[in-house]
């Protein structure tokens, strides 16, 4: 507890400055985000004492830039203030900021990695709902008389659809005395401008300009990797149509790395972008207004006659069909395949049909599922709705009892449902599809960590340690077909944040092993994410700290393990009612977050997990 007020929560993340923490503020009653300097920095830079308070006072400044500053779209500040934190035997001094507490991602969650080019839909959609919204935010920033430095889409946080850009640690303002500057490099470098790299002063509001570019040009051509040289011009590989070649010429001149050569100005272009927008909606009215009218039979009496007549017809036909077969005989379906007859005999668990907020007698509290997975029973109950905006009021809804995975699917567990479904996928460069749908994308998912490869014309692991990690990079179609093939679905929104909120902050491990080598088999998993060996080969160096394997997670009060540990998961928009049956009626969302997404997306730190509707079992 800080000075009697804020209650620390529990720990978000580490950036080269700060750490941030989620905490509760007491009187208000209300979380918010805590940024504090970290400890690991400052005893980088101990024995240079210039450098130490040169860095504090870099921090103190982040402050300042950010309460000059109020927009929608910017990150608001609450507090500032400096205290001890005992440590064992020692205290040491902490200075902290204290911010708006946003839960969901950043605006790289609302990119795809391989870009939204072609689609002219997908892009404008994207363009008008998240990044017109940025350039107003850092439209505010600049007309403060300031330049944020470090714009890029990890500083910029989502508030469920509106993004907030955050971080303005090396924000400059013409208002404030001017920090020295050490000579390492701050920033990112492959949105840092070529000026605001070798010489990190004379970085004015047009680098700023340059790093709005490169997102842009992100979003339009995918994820920039390290192969793409950093401060240079950047241009779409391709730009076949007249929206995206504007596009082009957008990100070009934003992009230019004489800041003499790019827009002049935020304001210049937003306009462009507008323009090219604009050029787009104008272009597909015409098209629309230019298409043939297509012929409607009901233009002509005699068309209708004949379709009463076809219909007359139709019906005799059926009912003659109907008398000459047997009694009770029904017809054989056209198509009966193996995954429909997996899927019915998955249904067949144990169970009656039940009432919202009611659990049938006889109902197991675990079921064990075809592909290992525990289902564990949730009793269902009330559930308030995430508020979204200012315009949406506070909900509440009742769900009904359902099953949900323990834990997130696995590596092996995903392997064997893409070697069951071998048949009707295809791999081409390290995108696995089943028809027009993208399932998976293979390949690293994250530097020296790539689980998945297909070799041998099957699907394998390349390395035994991976098995019990939740697989990643699965889009929502693929997460979807998995569940269905096992007979689930998706979770609802509701139902996820449901479960999350059960003993949040008292989870503890519910299930311990059954026996002394299911013990063992804890233990050596417990033993490979720190390094050591046991019979099976140990995680790379660095994956180990990042993931685990699901049966170290923490569980709550219902078993359900990994709702909080850092991964977000596919699942679907709230519905009022959670069957099966309507699933597809609502949008993807990555959870917690909430975020909508494409389902042919991936990302590398979305994995998936099923559930069950009790009053969709049957006997």
């Amino acid at each position: 507890i800080i000075q009697d007020k804020w209650v620390i929560l529990g720990f978000i993340g580490k950036g080269a400055m700060g750490e941030v923490y989620r905490a509760h503020q007491l009187n208000l009653e209300r979380d918010v985000a805590i940024k504090v300097a970290s400890k690991d920095w400052l005893q980088s830079i101990a024995e240079d004492e210039e450098e130490v308070e040169t860095a504090l006072l870099r921090f103190r400044r982040e402050v300042q830039a950010m309460a000059q500053v109020r927009h929608p779209n910017i990150l608001q500040i609450f507090d500032y203030g400096s205290t001890e934190v005992k440590l064992e035997s020692d205290r040491y001094p902490v200075e902290y900021i204290v911010m708006e507490y946003i839960p969901g991602e950043t605006l790289r969650y609302t990119m795809s990695e391989e870009g939204f080019y072609p689609e002219h839909d997908l892009t404008n959609a994207w363009l008008q709902d998240f990044f017109i919204p940025v350039l107003d935010g850092v439209k505010a920033i600049h007309a403060s008389d300031m330049v944020h430095r470090d714009i890029k889409p990890e500083n910029i946080l989502m508030d469920g659809q509106v993004p907030k850009i955050a971080d303005f640690g090396l924000a400059r303002s013409s208002r404030l005395k001017p920090v020295t500057q050490s000579m390492d490099v701050k920033g990112t470098a492959h949105y840092m401008s070529p000026e605001h790299f070798f010489d990190f002063r004379k970085a004015d509001h047009r680098a700023d300009v340059y790093s709005l570019g490169k997102i842009l040009y992100e979003a339009v051509d995918g994820k920039i990797d390290k192969k793409i040289l950093p401060m240079k011009t950047a241009s779409l590989a391709s730009a076949e149509t007249p929206f995206f070649q504007k596009l082009d010429e957008v990100i070009r001149e934003a992009t230019a790395e004489k800041k003499e050569d790019r827009y002049d100005s935020v304001d210049e272009l937003h306009n462009a972008l507008s323009n090219t927008i604009n050029d787009l909606n104008h272009e597909e009215a015409i098209e629309i207004s230019v298409k043939p009218k297509q012929f409607s039979f009901l233009d002509k009496a005699k068309w209708i006659w004949t379709g009463v007549a076809l219909a007359i017809l139709s019906v005799a036909a059926m009912t003659a069909w109907h008398f000459m077969n047997e009694p009770g005989e029904k017809p054989i379906p056209r198509e009966t395949t193996q995954e429909a007859i997996k899927q019915v005999s998955q249904t067949k668990l144990d169970s009656n049909r039940t009432t919202v907020g009611s659990i049938p007698n006889g109902s197991k509290p675990t079921l064990l599922t075809e592909d290992g997975t525990t289902l564990r029973l949730i009793p269902g109950g009330k559930v308030v709705l995430p508020v979204r905006s200012a315009a949406q009021e506070k909900r509440t809804i009742t769900l009904d009892p359902f099953y949900m995975d323990e834990a997130p699917v696995t590596n092996h567990q995903y392997v064997e449902f893409l070697n069951h479904k071998r048949l009707q996928v295809d791999i081409e460069k390290s995108v696995v599809r089943s028809g027009e749908k993208i399932w998976l994308l293979l390949g690293a998912v994250k530097e020296g960590y790539e689980p998945i490869e297909f070799r041998d014309g099957e699907f394998k692991l390349t390395n035994a340690a991976y098995a019990s990690l939740p697989v990643l990079r699965a889009t929502a179609y693929g997460a979807s077909a998995y569940a269905r093939y096992y007979g689930r679905r998706l979770p609802s929104e509701a139902e996820w944040i449901y479960v999350l909120s059960k003993d949040r902050n008292n989870q503890k491990n519910v299930t311990a092993p059954h026996s002394a080598e299911e013990g063992e088999e804890q233990e050596d998993m417990h033993n490979t994410m720190h390094g050591q060996k046991r019979n099976q080969p140990a995680l790379k160096e660095g994956i180990q700290k990042e993931l685990n394997p699901v049966t170290n997670f923490a569980a709550n009060k219902y078993g359900i393990r990994g709702l909080n540990e850092g991964i977000s998961e596919w699942g679907h928009r709230n519905l009022e009612k959670t069957s099966d049956d309507n699933e597809i009626e609502a949008e993807f969302v990555v959870l917690p977050s909430g975020v909508i997404r494409q389902p042919w997306e991936s990302f590398e730190k979305v994995g998936f997990r099923g559930v069950l509707s009790v009053n969709n079992i049957k006997e």
